[in-house]
């Protein structure tokens, strides 16, 4: 080897971590055999598959062979290295939606660079409607967006919009959970009235206590930091509500154990 290979923090960000014992399998079998099997994955100089068998090999002095490849361009390097990610056996479905995403994310971005490039034309922009998930076009576009990013992750368009509900429901540990198979994502989807109705309490009983502090204290003294707290709680409270409106629950708004939609006071 002449030469070695570059790491692209980019690059090896799209690629799902392997977890603990999937890394230590990889390991042992390296190690055990002091030979790495598979070839190290590269484009211009730069690692696109292999990362980690790239860092037990140089950890332990092993030698390792480089397989270049040739792209048109890093998009193309980026396309690539997802879909050797979906070809995987041991993602999680979560896992699978996200790099689905972040596929239909770059195709989406080429699109509209091509659309710039050619004035707009009707192909590109039909192009870009199908893939982007924020699409202003009517419910078909939408509805090609779901059945394009649920076909490449091999998972139901139910299972995606459930997964989507857990993605944005501000919940890490529940996230995190579904992504590294803990709970499967029909289950946490059960999961979110209960979670959201623990957030919603919680952001009530803080806007509460600060409706109580504007009322015994001039609002213009308040701290900056109580300040925005205030200001940003009614938003909050009101995405809160929506999206237990949306889990189909009895109307949220109508004294839900305690719980009333915000009237903030003026600040």
């Amino acid at each position: 080897m002449t030469s070695l290979p570059i790491i692209d923090p980019e690059f090896e960000g799209l690629i799902p971590p392997l977890n603990t014992d999937e890394h230590k399998q990889l390991e042992h079998n390296i190690l055990s055999s002091r030979k790495c099997f598979d070839a190290i994955i590269t484009w211009e100089g730069i690692i696109i598959d292999g990362h980690n068998r790239y860092a037990i090999c140089v950890d332990n002095g092993i030698e390792f062979s480089i397989k270049e490849m040739d792209f048109p361009s890093r998009d193309a390097v980026k396309v690539w290295i997802l879909d050797n990610q979906l070809a995987r056996r041991n993602l999680t479905d979560a896992m699978r939606i996200e790099v689905a995403l972040l596929k239909s994310n770059i195709l989406r971005k080429k699109a509209q660079k091509r659309q710039s490039r050619a004035g707009g034309d009707r192909t590109s922009a039909k192009y870009e409607g199908a893939l982007s998930s924020e699409s202003s076009k009517p419910k078909t576009a939408s509805v090609d967006v779901r059945k394009t990013i649920a076909g490449e992750a091999g998972v139901s368009e139910g299972n995606l919009s459930n997964y989507m509900q857990v993605r944005a429901s501000n919940n890490p540990q529940l996230l995190d959970h579904v992504q590294s198979g803990k709970l499967k994502i029909g289950t946490a989807h059960r999961l979110l009235p209960k979670e959201i109705m623990k957030q919603l309490r919680k952001a009530d009983k803080d806007y509460s206590y600060l409706e109580r502090v504007i009322a015994a204290n001039n609002c213009n003294d308040l701290p900056p930091e109580t300040r925005n707290k205030l200001t940003q709680l009614p938003t909050l409270l009101q995405e809160l509500l929506e999206k237990l409106e949306g889990e189909n629950t009895s109307d949220p708004t109508q004294n839900q154990k305690g719980i009333q939609k915000p009237n903030p006071a003026p600040i």
